[in-house]
Order: structure tokens, then sequence, then C-alpha cells
């Protein structure tokens, strides 16, 4: 299945007819899968939110829905030929799950009242298909560092009702979240789906826009007539979204993105070195990050100096006058918006235990203190440019 990088987020380009066979793929397989719907809109937001980024890179298919998607590859250079729109594939997956016997349970709506009516109106187009049951999921809030919906009562309703095929709508970025952190609790869910406000379009609530209407990319303007306050949201899918994917074009050719590395060194004369946590292979370098908007470099290496290793007694004693500026691969060009880093290298004193480095586990897998001499050594291939950099200046 081919896939397309949109702002960082993979698109799969996909035939509704390959889909609805992977479909069967994941339902008569052994494990989960869940497939998410990503619109202008959502990845607009995954621009913004590297959780839900993650969260839909790691979906089994992500469905490329909305008109905007296409003329954004075009802009990038890249070339989005399928276009499908998860309304229409829920439809489908109804269709297949009737014929094979598929019981599904709907997960959404504004409440109870709303889901009922859109289960009501799913078993008067496919009389033969088995809802065995549905819930709006209450109040989804974010708690514990988790989006969740109601109580575990819901996630025993889920499973008592021997479903196969959950679809949830709960808007994003929250639908994404709670399938993300509740689909290893459904054991028999086999494959969980976004459906963003579909529940509310089969119940009635809100009217879909003609079929042509939609195959001529106007729906956005439909719903504008039809739903004047979504004007805001609508605004960001068309507009901002475009904007935003030209701003990616021009920063993917020409601009550097701010990047700042820590040299930290305890009273032995040792440098402190990390593993990334999202790094397949042994890639040890200095901790390093992005300068955020707004933000001087001094405050973004003490930050990111915290963040990725819990030091608290860090003191800047220098900074390099050289930096290290570098072009990057295609892959992070995509993924991170830009040619390439140009990295400022800071010198930071520590002057506590080594023992307290309490790395942050989502971003550091593994820490060691190694002796001047040896970092040049320690680091990977990619970062040894940069790190003779460092170790010539803070040796002079």
């Amino acid at each position: 299945m081919q896939k397309l990088n949109i702002m960082g987020v993979e698109v799969s380009d996909i035939s509704r007819a390959e889909a609805l066979a992977q479909v069967r793929n994941f339902v008569e397989g052994d494990f989960q899968y869940y497939i998410v719907t990503p619109n202008p809109e959502i990845v607009l937001k995954a621009t913004k939110d590297n959780n839900l980024r993650k969260i839909l890179n790691h979906a089994d298919i992500a469905l490329p829905d909305g008109i905007g998607l296409k003329i954004a590859s075009r802009i990038l250079g890249k070339n989005l030929k399928n276009r499908i729109q998860g309304a229409d594939f829920l439809e489908s997956i109804c269709s297949f799950a009737e014929e094979e016997k598929w019981p599904i349970f709907l997960l959404g709506g504004r409440d109870e009242k709303i889901v009922e009516q859109a289960a009501w109106r799913i078993r008067y187009e496919y009389k033969q298909l088995t809802i065995s049951g549905h819930a709006s999921g209450g109040v989804v809030e974010f708690k514990e560092g988790k989006w969740q919906s109601s109580d575990e009562k819901l996630i025993e309703k889920i499973n008592n009702s021997r479903a196969v095929i959950l679809f949830v709508g709960f808007g994003c970025p929250k639908q994404e979240k709670w399938i993300f952190q509740n689909l290893d609790k459904l054991p028999n869910i086999k494959i969980a789906m976004t459906v963003g406000g579909t529940l509310d379009y089969l119940a009635g609530v809100h009217k879909r826009a003609p079929e042509f209407v939609s195959k001529i990319g106007l729906e956005w303007l439909w719903r504008l007539i039809i739903e004047p306050s979504r004007i805001k949201r609508i605004w960001n899918a068309c507009f901002v979204f475009i904007l935003t994917a030209f701003k990616w074009k021009y920063r993917m050719m020409f601009v550097y993105r701010k990047n700042v590395a820590a040299f930290i060194i305890n009273n032995k004369d040792e440098v402190l070195l990390v593993q990334r946590a999202n790094e397949k292979d042994v890639h040890w370098q200095l901790p390093q990050g992005g300068v955020e908007k707004g933000e001087l470099e001094e405050e973004a290496v003490l930050r990111e100096a915290k963040e990725e290793t819990g030091l608290q007694n860090l003191e800047i004693i220098g900074v390099n006058p050289n930096n290290h500026t570098y072009d990057w691969s295609q892959w992070h060009k995509l993924n991170g918006g830009y040619k390439g880093q140009s990295q400022s290298i800071f010198y930071l004193k520590y002057q506590g235990n080594n023992e307290d480095v309490h790395p942050d586990p989502e971003e550091i897998s593994h820490h060691k203190w190694v002796y001047v001499d040896d970092v040049l050594s320690s680091v990977h291939e990619k970062r040894r440019e940069m790190t003779e950099i460092a170790v010539e200046g803070y040796k002079k």
C-alpha cells in the first residue's frame, strides 16, 4: 500500500476496493487494526499536535478524506490519486459486514438519541446487518494523560456486544486518541475506525452534500451554506490548510530549522549522551531539540536539556561560535517541513550527581556519561560532524 506524506501525515493512496480488501484481511487476521480518515482540518491539527500525528501515522489505513489533500499533495510535489470520504467508507463497510455477518458497534454522536437514530438508519439501509450495540460514550475528556470517555462500563458494554468492527465518532483528536488508548482493552474488536460527524449525518442532524457537489470538491461550500457557524473550521480546512502547504514547500526548499544541542559536562569531565527512544538502531547523541516560536536559543537549550534528561542544576558556560548546518533527507523534509537544521551548540555545566538523570521515556530510552576524549567515538556517525565541532570548541 503506497503512502504519501502530506505535512508530516502519512496518507494511504488506496482505492475503495483495495481498502475493502484490506478490511477483509484485518477481520480474518489475528491482530487488531485501526483506520483513520485524515482530512485537511485533521492534518492541520496534526502539524501542531505531535501525539495526534504519531497516532495517525501508526494507523493501518489512513483514508484520504478531502479534495484539499489532493491539492496539497500536488503543491508538495506528489500526486495523491485516490480520495475516499470516511462517511462513504463506513457505508461500504456496513454493506460488506452485512454480507459477511460481522457485527458492528457504534460509539459517538452528541447524545444517546443521536446514536440511536444513526443505528436505526443503518438498520433500515442494511436490514441483515447486526448492530450489536451502540453508545454515545458520554463525556470525553483529557484525564491522566489520556482521552477517556465515561468509565469501565463502556468498555464492558463493547466487549459484551461481541462486535468485531467499532465505529468511533467523537471528533478529532478525541476519537483518534481514544482508539489508541483503548483498543487493546477490546479483544473482540478487529477493526476500529474513526468516523467524525458521520453519525450525526446518519441521524439526520446534518445533511450531506449531494454527490455531484462532493465530486467537484465543493462540499466545503455546501457546509458553509447549511452550517454558517462552521465558518472558522471551513476557513482553516480550505484556505489556511492550502496556505500552510505552500509554507511547507517554501521552507523545504530554502529554510533551515533552528536547533540547539546541549554539551552537558560534569565535574569529572564527562559528557552526557542519550539514546533517542524513536531510533531503531543504537544512536547515541547529545541532547538536542528545536527552538520554539518566540523563544531565545538560551531558553531553548535549557528547556530541551531539562525535558530530555530531567536535570535541574544546569548552567550555560559558553556557546560555540560555529553553527552546524546540514540538509535533511527527503523523509525528514516531509515530516519536519524544513530544508534541514542549523544547530547552535551550547556548553552546560552540571554540578549534581550523575544518578540524578531521569530522562523522559517517550523521548530518551537510555543515557550514559562518557569522558570528553571518548565522546566522538561514542556518538552515531550521523552526529559526528556536529559532535566534533562541539568537542573542539570545548577544548579550546
